[in-house]
């Protein structure tokens, strides 16, 4: 039995497969899953609001290296009390020392990432899906390493 961080084994498995520039989605729970195989899909949603993404975000941030994040113009624009949770909890994390790099892309353009991303030669690992009911709550990290 692990002491602490993630339990989850789908989720710690797919973590511990990740390198540099794989990335993995943390959503809510209206995000639609990818439409293929190629991305693991963990789904976390147990109840309405459990787990939240920024629980699961800061879980995942405590075993992966990441370099930077993506979030959607939506999300900093219609759902500003979530962005800045996101930006509090990322500031606290650094890649060989340098703050980590913000990319602000249309959720359009998110959305198909997460959905068909791997199919386009694009590195999306997994999609992590939570209970979270919040519009717009989802962000991308992009793995990095610590060397």
């Amino acid at each position: 039995m692990r002491r602490h961080g993630i339990q989850n084994v789908e989720l710690l498995s797919a973590i511990s497969r990740m390198g540099h520039g794989d990335m993995i989605l943390i959503g809510d729970v209206g995000c639609p899953f990818p439409r293929h195989e190629m991305t693991k899909t963990v789904d976390l949603a147990v109840v309405d609001g459990i787990p939240k993404v920024e629980d699961v975000l800061k879980g995942v941030l405590d075993e992966l290296e990441v370099e930077s994040y993506i979030v959607s113009e939506e999300t900093k624009k219609n759902n500003p009390e979530h962005y800045k949770t996101f930006t509090d909890i990322l500031k606290q994390y650094n890649n060989k020392g340098n703050p980590l790099a913000e990319k602000i892309l249309p959720h359009t353009d998110i959305k198909n990432l997460w959905l068909n991303g791997a199919l386009e030669g694009k590195e999306v690992k997994t999609f992590v899906r939570t209970g979270e009911r919040s519009p717009f709550s989802y962000i991308v990290l992009v793995a990095g390493v610590n060397f």
